[in-house]
C-alpha cells in the first residue's frame, strides 16, 4: 500500500517568544545511566463509531503500565562496524484494576528486549548520511532483539528496526515537534522542568486516513527524556469514488500516560534462553 504522508504542524509560542521546532525519537530521547528504570501509568481508551446502532458508539477503557529499563551494555555490529550498544527492555501491561491492582490477563503483557546502538539515541529523527545530508527515520534502529507476548514463547526480532507505535505507545516518530510552554511539571515520579511538544502525523490513501496527534512533556533531567504524554489516533474511511470531505470516523484510540517511578540498579526481567 502506498501512503501519502502529510505532516501538520501547530504554531506555538512561549512567553511571547517564538521557539524553534524540534524532532525526536518518540518515547526514547536519551539514554540514562545503565540500570535505570522508569515506570509510567495511565489509561488507554478505544471508541468505535456505530452510526447505525441504537446503543450509540462502543467505548472501552483499560488501565496501562509501561516500563523502560536499561539493563546492560554490549558491543554489536552496526553498519559493518563494532559499536557500543545498550540493552533496553520495555514492558507494557494493559488490563483492568478492579481492586486497585492491574490484572493484564492472557496476552495483556508485552515484553521487548532490544540491543540499541548508543549513538542512534540522539533525540532527533534526522539521521546524517553524508556531509550536509540527512534522512528521516521513523523507527528505532536495533542490532538484535526479542519479544514475548503473554504466555507465548519468546521470539527473535529479525528486522534491524523496531517500531514503537502502536504496540508500545501511541507516540510516533514525528518529523517536527512544535515547542510550547516551558514549566515545572509535578508527577508521582517527582518534579521536573519540562517543555510541552506537539506533533501530528497524517497518513492517507484513497479510502483510508489515519491521523495521529500527541502532546509530549519532555525533560532533559528525566531518564529517557519523556515525563508524560497524551496521544490520539483517529481512523477514517470513505468509498473509492467519494470526495475527501466524505471521510467518516471509524475508531478513536487515546492514551494518557504519566511517570510514576524512577528506580536505580534495575535488573533484566526478560531472560533469553
Amino acid at each position: 500500500m502506498k501512503w501519502s504522508l502529510v505532516f501538520a504542524l501547530a504554531f506555538v509560542t512561549t512567553s511571547g517568544l517564538v521557539a524553534s521546532s524540534a524532532s525526536a525519537q518518540g518515547l526514547i530521547w536519551s539514554l540514562p545511566e545503565d540500570g535505570t528504570l522508569v515506570r509510567y501509568k495511565g489509561v488507554y481508551k478505544q471508541t468505535s463509531r456505530q452510526p447505525n446502532s441504537t446503543e450509540g458508539d462502543l467505548e472501552l477503557s483499560w488501565d496501562r503500565i509501561l516500563e523502560i529499563r536499561s539493563v546492560g551494555t554490549e558491543m554489536g555490529v552496526y553498519h559493518g562496524e563494532d559499536v557500543s550498544c545498550r540493552w533496553i527492555e520495555i514492558k507494557v501491561e494493559t488490563g483492568h484494576s478492579p481492586e486497585g491492582v492491574l490484572d493484564a490477563g492472557p496476552g495483556g503483557i508485552r515484553m521487548f528486549k532490544l540491543l540499541v546502538p548508543e549513538t542512534e539515541i540522539r533525540g532527533t529523527v534526522d539521521v546524517p548520511v553524508s556531509q550536509g545530508r540527512k534522512i528521516f527515520a521513523a523507527f528505532l534502529p536495533i542490532v538484535k532483539g526479542y519479544r514475548k507476548i503473554g504466555d507465548e514463547p519468546t521470539q527473535e526480532i529479525t528486522s534491524e528496526v523496531f517500531q514503537l507505535y502502536p504496540v508500545i505507545a501511541l507516540l510516533r516518530h514525528y518529523r517536527e515537534l512544535q515547542p510550547g510552554e516551558q514549566t515545572q511539571t509535578s508527577v508521582i515520579a517527582g518534579d521536573f522542568p519540562t517543555t510541552l511538544y506537539t506533533g501530528t502525523l497524517v497518513m492517507e490513501t484513497n479510502t483510508y486516513r489515519s491521523s495521529n496527534t500527541a502532546e509530549i512533556l519532555q525533560s532533559s533531567e528525566f531518564p529517557f527524556g519523556v515525563v508524560g504524554w497524551t496521544a490520539k489516533t483517529v481512523t477514517e474511511e470513505k468509498g473509492t469514488t467519494d470526495q475527501r470531505s466524505d471521510f467518516a470516523e471509524v475508531t478513536i484510540i487515546e492514551e494518557d500516560m504519566k511517570a510514576i517511578a524512577i528506580e536505580q540498579d534495575a535488573q533484566s526481567e526478560f531472560l533469553v534462553n
